[in-house]
C-alpha cells in the first residue's frame, strides 16, 4: 500500500516535472523572442521630446512671440508606487503648487491610467520638485505660447490652439516653418518603472523651429494702435482701422485694428474681435479713390489742371440721379475739383474715360483682387465688369461707390501712385532663419506692374499735397514736413440700403511729399458726432505721423520750416503798397453786376487786367485760366482785393496776388 503509495506520488511529481520542462522550453526556446521583446517594452521606454515653436520677431529683432519651457507632471495610477503613496505624493504636490492635499489624493484615487497633476508647471517649480522620486511620476515638455506685449499686432501675430497649431496670422501662415520636429527620448526602467539609464544610441534630439522676422516696426505699431485706439474711443466709433507701408517696397510697417483681442487668451473674445479687418472687410472708399482716378485721367491726357469745369452750383442729375458736393461751387479747376473733392466734377471728368479702359486700369491698380499678402482671411474685393454697368455706374465710381475695396488693397494702389506708378506686392515676412542662423526665406521687393508713368505719378502726388495743404485734408498737415494725402467719406450699405447715419471715414496719406518714405491709410468705421474724412481719420493721421517723425529722425532728415502765413503776410504787404481801390470798402451787388459787365469786356483785351472783386474765387481762377498770368490766392470765399489794378497792363512775370473772403466778412465790410 505505501508502495502504491510511493509509486503514484512520484509519477505526480515526475509529470510536474515534465510539464515544467516543457513549458520552460516552449518558453526559453519556442516563445524566446516574445518574452525577450515583452522585457524590452517593460525596461526600455520612449518618452517623445517636443520641439520648441520658432519665435516670432519684429524687423529690429524684438521678440514678439515665444515658447515658454513650461512642464506638465503627470503620475501612472496603475504603477504600485502610485497606489501606495498617495497621502505622501499629494502632501508634496499641495507643498510645491499650493493646491489642497484633497485635490491631488482626489485626482489620484478617482483617476485611471496617466493623470496629469500639475498642467504646464514653470521650470522653477518642476525644480521644486526634482528632490522627491517616486517611479509612478513623470513630466513631458508643455511649451506656453508667450507674446509679451499683450495685445500689440494681435491681428498680425494671430494665435496658436492648445496643441501649439497656429491659427491665424503669421502664427498660421508661418506654421510650416514655425513648428519644429519633435525627438526621442530613450530610457531604460526597472521593474518598479524607475528610470535607471537613458540610452543616447537611441535617442533622437527635437529640432526646433525657424524664427521669422517681419517687416513691422514695434515702435511704430505701438504709435499707430495707441493713436487708432484714442480716435476710435474719440468718436466712438464701431471699428477702426490703420495701416503703414513704404511705399517704395511693399514692406508693412505697422497693422491694427479695434478693438483687438490677446493673443495669449484668444477663447475670451469673440470672432468679431478677433477679425482682421485690414484685409477681410470690403468698404466703398469713397472719395479717396478720386486719386485713382484722377491719375487715370491725367496719364490718358483727358484732363488739364487749370481746366474749368461746371460744377452745377452743387446739385446736378445723372439720368434722374441726383449727385451733390457738400460745398456748393459754380465752377472749379480740374485741380480744385480733385482738392475740395468734387463729386460733380469728377462724375462729369470720368465720361472722357471708356467704361473698359476705367475697368482695365482699375484692375491694374490692383483693386479687385487679392494682394496676397499671406494672412488667412484675406479677400478679394469687388469690381464690376463693364457689361454690369448702369447708366450712372462710372459717375457714381469716379467718387468711390459701386466698387468694394480691402483697406490693404487701397493702400498698396496708393503706393502705386507715389512710387512712381509701379503696383508692388506687399509682403510682412522680412526673413526666416534656422537656429544656427541659416537663412530658409527672405522677403523682397516684388513689381507686379507699371500702371501709371513717372510724370504722372509726380503730377497726383502734387494733386494731393494740394488736398492737403488747401483742400479737405486740411488736419493732417505737419509744421516742418509737407504731407499729401486724399480724404474719403462714404455711407455704409447695411441690409440693401445707404445708412444715412452711418458712415466710412478715412484718409490715405503720404509723407514727405518730395520723396515719399511712408504712407498711412486711417479707416473709421461709424464715427459718431463728426463723420467726414477730413475731421475725423485726417487728424489720427496726423498725430501718428507726428509721433513716428519724433521717434525716427532719420524717418525724414530733411525737415522744413514751413510758414504757411509767409505768402499771406506777403500778399497783405503787397496789398497795402497797391493802388487804393474804393471797391476794396464799398462793395454791394450792384457793384458786383456792373463789375462782371465791366470784367467780360476786359477780357477781350488779353493784355489788361480784368476787374476781379466781388467775384467768387472760381470764377476768378476761370478768368484767369485764359491769360498768361501767374497768380497766387489767399483765403477763400469771394475776391475782396487784387495787387494790381483793373485795366492795369499786363506785363511778362507778373504775379498777381489776390485775397478772398467768406461772404459774411464781405457783409461785415459793407457795414464798417
Amino acid at each position: 500500500m505505501n508502495s502504491l503509495r510511493t509509486i503514484i506520488v512520484t509519477l505526480v511529481i515526475s509529470a510536474f516535472f515534465v510539464v515544467l520542462c516543457v513549458q520552460l522550453f516552449v518558453i526559453q526556446v519556442n516563445d524566446h523572442q516574445i518574452y525577450v521583446d515583452k522585457a524590452k517594452r517593460q525596461q526600455n521606454k520612449s518618452q517623445i521630446l517636443k520641439a520648441k515653436r520658432g519665435v516670432i520677431k519684429d524687423r529690429e529683432g524684438n521678440v514678439l512671440a515665444y515658447s515658454k519651457d513650461d512642464i506638465s507632471i503627470y503620475i501612472d495610477t496603475r504603477m504600485k508606487a502610485a497606489r501606495e503613496n498617495i497621502d505622501t505624493i499629494s502632501s508634496v504636490f499641495s507643498k510645491i503648487f499650493s493646491k489642497p492635499k484633497g485635490y491631488y489624493k482626489n485626482l489620484i484615487e478617482n483617476g485611471s491610467g496617466n493623470i496629469c497633476l500639475v498642467k504646464k508647471a514653470s521650470r522653477r517649480e518642476a525644480i521644486l520638485l526634482n528632490e522627491f522620486v517616486n517611479a509612478s511620476i513623470f513630466r513631458q515638455e508643455d511649451f506656453t505660447r508667450i507674446y509679451p506685449y499683450g495685445r500689440l499686432a494681435s491681428h498680425i501675430l494671430g494665435f496658436t490652439n492648445f496643441e501649439s497649431t497656429g491659427v491665424s496670422g503669421i502664427e498660421n501662415q508661418c506654421e510650416d516653418y514655425l513648428t519644429g520636429i519633435d525627438g526621442k527620448l530613450s530610457l531604460e526602467k526597472d521593474g518598479n518603472g524607475a528610470i535607471v539609464s537613458v540610452d543616447e544610441e537611441f535617442s533622437i534630439p527635437a529640432i526646433d523651429g525657424n524664427d521669422v522676422y517681419l517687416t513691422i516696426n514695434k515702435n511704430y505699431q505701438g504709435i499707430l494702435e495707441e493713436e487708432l485706439q484714442q480716435g476710435f474711443n474719440d468718436f466712438n466709433a464701431e471699428t477702426a482701422v490703420g495701416i503703414v507701408m513704404n511705399p517704395n517696397t511693399g514692406e508693412v510697417l505697422a497693422l491694427a485694428n479695434y478693438p483687438n483681442f490677446d493673443p495669449s487668451n484668444a477663447g475670451d473674445f469673440s470672432d468679431s474681435f478677433r477679425r482682421n479687418r485690414a484685409i477681410s472687410d470690403i468698404y466703398e472708399p469713397g472719395s479717396t479713390l478720386k486719386s485713382i482716378i484722377m491719375s487715370i485721367l491725367l496719364e490718358e491726357n483727358l484732363v488739364k489742371e487749370n481746366e474749368v469745369i461746371d460744377t452745377e452750383n452743387g446739385s446736378y442729375f445723372i439720368r434722374n440721379v441726383k449727385i451733390s458736393d457738400t460745398h456748393k461751387y459754380d465752377k472749379l479747376t480740374v485741380r480744385e475739383i480733385f482738392e475740395h473733392s468734387s463729386n460733380i466734377g469728377m462724375s462729369k471728368l470720368v465720361t472722357r474715360l471708356k467704361p473698359n479702359e476705367l475697368y482695365k486700369y482699375l484692375r491694374d491698380f490692383g483693386l479687385g483682387q487679392s494682394t496676397s499678402l499671406g494672412l488667412p482671411g484675406e479677400v478679394g474685393g469687388t469690381l464690376r465688369k463693364p457689361n454690369q454697368y448702369s447708366a450712372v455706374s462710372m459717375p457714381y465710381l469716379s467718387f468711390g461707390y459701386e466698387i468694394g475695396v480691402t483697406p490693404l488693397q487701397l493702400i498698396t494702389a496708393f503706393s502705386a501712385l507715389i512710387n512712381g506708378g509701379k503696383l508692388l506686392k506687399p509682403y510682412m515676412i522680412d526673413k526666416i532663419l534656422d537656429k544656427q542662423g541659416n537663412t530658409i526665406f527672405i522677403g523682397e521687393k516684388e513689381e507686379i506692374r507699371k500702371v501709371i508713368s513717372q510724370k504722372t505719378s509726380e503730377k497726383i502726388i502734387d494733386f494731393m499735397k494740394g488736398a492737403v495743404e488747401n483742400g479737405t485734408g486740411k488736419a493732417a498737415r505737419l509744421d516742418n514736413v509737407y504731407v499729401g494725402g486724399k480724404t474719403g467719406t462714404s455711407q455704409r450699405y447695411l441690409d440693401g440700403k445707404y445708412e444715412k447715419k452711418n458712415y466710412n471715414s478715412s484718409f490715405v496719406g503720404f509723407f514727405p511729399v518730395e520723396n515719399p518714405q511712408l504712407i498711412c491709410l486711417i479707416l473709421i468705421t461709424n464715427p459718431k458726432k463728426k463723420y467726414y474724412g477730413g475731421e475725423v481719420a485726417a487728424p489720427i493721421f496726423k498725430g501718428i505721423a507726428e509721433r513716428l517723425l519724433k521717434a525716427d529722425f532719420n524717418l525724414v532728415p530733411q525737415r522744413q520750416d514751413i510758414e504757411r502765413n509767409d505768402i499771406e503776410n506777403q500778399l497783405f504787404a503787397d496789398l497795402n503798397n497797391a493802388p487804393v481801390n474804393d471797391q476794396l470798402i464799398f462793395l454791394n451787388v450792384d457793384e458786383k453786376e456792373n463789375t462782371e459787365n465791366q470784367t467780360d469786356k476786359t477780357l477781350v483785351n488779353r493784355m489788361t487786367m480784368p476787374n476781379l472783386l466781388t467775384k467768387s474765387k472760381r470764377d476768378a481762377i476761370a478768368m484767369l485760366s485764359s491769360l498768361d498770368l501767374k497768380y497766387k490766392i489767399i483765403g477763400t470765399g469771394n475776391v475782396v482785393s487784387q495787387s494790381i489794378e483793373a485795366g492795369s497792363a499786363i506785363t511778362d512775370g507778373t504775379v498777381l496776388l489776390i485775397k478772398c473772403e467768406p461772404t459774411n466778412k464781405i457783409e461785415n465790410l459793407r457795414l464798417n
